[in-house]
């Protein structure tokens, strides 16, 4: 019983070792670099929903058998779903960046002082392009002004 105890935390930690590369790379972004486009797939944010839509569409279409007017009501909800998932992944991006900010000003106590200003460069380099990157995000009033 013991053996098998010891299997199953290891397969845990296995799992959640997996589960967080899934998580960084879904979610992870080099803010020293552009974002990636890949070849095959949308070139830009409104081109990635309509391609989502369009997926989600035929994926339904085929796995319901939707008629023709099912599939007329249905693709407004999907595209306006796919607005919000969009929106929500800009805002989870944002957050993720301004916690990078934190985590600096957490560091900044540990460093040695020969090592302080390259930190306060590359939090100088992140807040910029958080600026430029995340400037729509910026302006909304739903959102507590970070403090850049």
């Amino acid at each position: 019983m013991n053996r098998n105890l010891q299997r199953g935390k290891v397969a845990l930690a296995l799992l959640v070792i997996l589960a967080s590369g899934i998580a960084l790379g879904w979610y992870g972004h080099d803010v020293r670099k552009a974002p990636v486009e890949i070849s095959s797939g949308p070139n830009n944010a409104a081109d990635a929903a309509t391609h989502w839509t369009d997926r989600a569409m035929v994926t339904l279409s085929q796995e319901l058998q939707l008629t023709a007017g099912q599939q007329q009501k249905i693709r407004p909800v999907l595209q306006e779903a796919s607005r919000k998932m969009d929106l929500d992944r800009e805002r989870a991006l944002f957050q993720l960046h301004l916690q990078v900010l934190r985590v600096h000003d957490e560091l900044r106590p540990h460093l040695r002082p020969d090592q302080v200003p390259a930190l306060e460069r590359m939090s100088l380099r992140l807040r910029q392009d958080i600026k430029t990157r995340f400037a729509p995000l910026l302006k909304d009033p739903a959102l507590p002004p970070p403090d850049l």
